[in-house]
């Protein structure tokens, strides 16, 4: 028994930044209105715009992202011929000069009075923005999440402090942010099941921070990027920064050679320094392949029974769950001892992912003690399709035993996605999907 899933390789043979893949994934097809239109949810503290432009590197067109936040850019300072772009602060998430983009007219994003302010945020307050943007899919909020915490928990371990006590100044912050949630939704909204990626090249040379030379990579990337494999780029350059070396450990599950995929797109992201060796492209590589399901797998189910725990910190537990790799979570209205309601919490894991879970359960909820017990499942093949609707495209998901169908189901974010967008119920986007399998099927 197969199924298919879709693959995102990023060949970063120029390196990896938040911005490059931004632009790579606009390149590969991503809509950058739909893009502007998700992170306006995110409730930032100042006017941003983000801007496409096409350009050339060395022959290939690729699309240049820039994100301008109250009319300034991160890094931009720097001149673009500088040897090692500086780092605005020490503490910053910062783009390089290296990857500093050309403007073109955009809309921009002003929240109403008591906005206005200035200031930088730190970790904790980035990740509650997040959380916050209900807006966005689920997976997106998980998928940046994992990546902010990665790059928060690097620059804590750099500079001593706590993850979560981390500061970002205004820019570097607010660019930041819209890189990596940015690339989460465009992710998720191509339907990448799996990242991969090649082993990241790093340059060497001296970098300024307000605290005085340091040598290239910045400390932040080397951090996130340990126990990965790297490759030696032969150029006095930052390649990858914190942010892109953030996506390489938060969100691909292989670092390695070029996978075996039958290829559906490529998409070319550009930064706006000019290599002599090479073009300063992030390439990304969307493509599919079909992988072995086993009809039968063992699991465990993690759970256990609360009666004290409070239902808005229960929400934020199941998303913690599924953040940390449960195949599934829910919750079990009880009635416990003394007549109290209260909840079954479970959790549907692998072997290789039980003592993270087990641990996120006893740090996050109530619990001071869990059951476990090993559970096998029966799984249909399954594959994933896109079908279009008087609404937008949408992904369904196909379930196969042998050649028979037996179940298709659109996929909710995208059609709550669709809805939102154009103004109709929830359930008119679900039928319309399921007409339009039907007709693409009986064709």
């Amino acid at each position: 028994m197969s199924e298919m899933e879709r693959v995102l390789y990023f060949d970063c043979f120029s390196g990896v930044a938040g911005d490059m893949t931004l632009g790579a994934l606009i390149d590969l097809g991503l809509d950058p209105d739909e893009l502007v239109l998700a992170l306006r949810s995110l409730e930032l503290n100042a006017d941003w715009s983000l801007t496409v432009e096409r350009v050339h590197k060395m022959g290939i067109v690729g699309c240049k992202v820039r994100i301008l936040v109250e009319g300034e850019e991160e890094g931009a300072a720097e001149p673009v011929g500088a040897p090692i772009p500086g780092l605005v602060s020490l503490r910053a998430v910062s783009r390089p000069a290296t990857h500093a983009f050309a403007l073109k007219p955009a809309q921009a994003h002003r929240h109403g009075p008591g906005h206005g302010h200035r200031h930088g945020y730190r970790a904790a307050e980035i990740l509650k923005i997040i959380d916050d943007a209900v807006a966005l899919p689920l997976p997106v909020r998980i998928r940046a999440r994992q990546a902010f915490s990665a790059l928060a928990q690097a620059e804590a371990e750099v500079h001593g402090v706590a993850a979560a006590e981390v500061h970002f100044h205004e820019v570097g912050a607010i660019d930041s942010i819209l890189d990596i949630v940015g690339s989460a939704w465009g992710i998720w909204r191509l339907g990448v099941d799996v990242l991969e990626s090649a082993p990241p090249p790093l340059g060497r040379g001296f970098f300024r921070t307000e605290h005085g030379r340091m040598p290239g990579p910045a400390p932040a990337t080397l951090k996130l990027l340990e126990g990965l494999p790297i490759t030696a780029a032969g150029l006095d350059r930052e390649l990858v920064t914190p942010t892109g070396a953030a996506f390489l450990k938060a969100w691909c599950t292989r670092i390695g050679d070029l996978p075996d995929l039958v290829l559906e797109r490529v998409g070319f992201g550009a930064g706006n320094a000019d290599f002599p060796d090479r073009p300063n492209l992030l390439r990304l590589l969307l493509g599919r392949r079909r992988v072995a399901v086993s009809p039968d797998e063992e699991l465990w189910v993690i759970e256990v029974n609360l009666d004290d725990l409070s239902p808005e910190i229960g929400g934020y537990v199941l998303e913690r769950l599924l953040e940390a790799g449960a195949r599934d979570a829910w919750f079990t209205p009880l009635y416990m001892k003394k007549n109290r309601p209260g909840f079954l919490v479970s959790a549907l894991v692998d072997e290789a992912r039980r003592s993270e879970i087990e641990s996120v359960l006893l740090r996050e909820s109530t619990a001071i003690g869990l059951r476990r017990h090993r559970v096998t499942r029966t799984v249909l093949e399954r594959r994933m399709e896109t079908v279009s609707t008087p609404y937008g495209d949408v992904r369904v998901k196909v379930a196969l035993d042998g050649e028979a169908l037996r179940n298709v189901a659109p996929e909710f974010e995208d059609c709550a996605a669709r809805a939102r967008e154009a103004g109709v119920a929830l359930k008119e986007v679900y039928r319309q999907a399921i007409v339009s399998f039907s007709s693409k099927v009986s064709q």
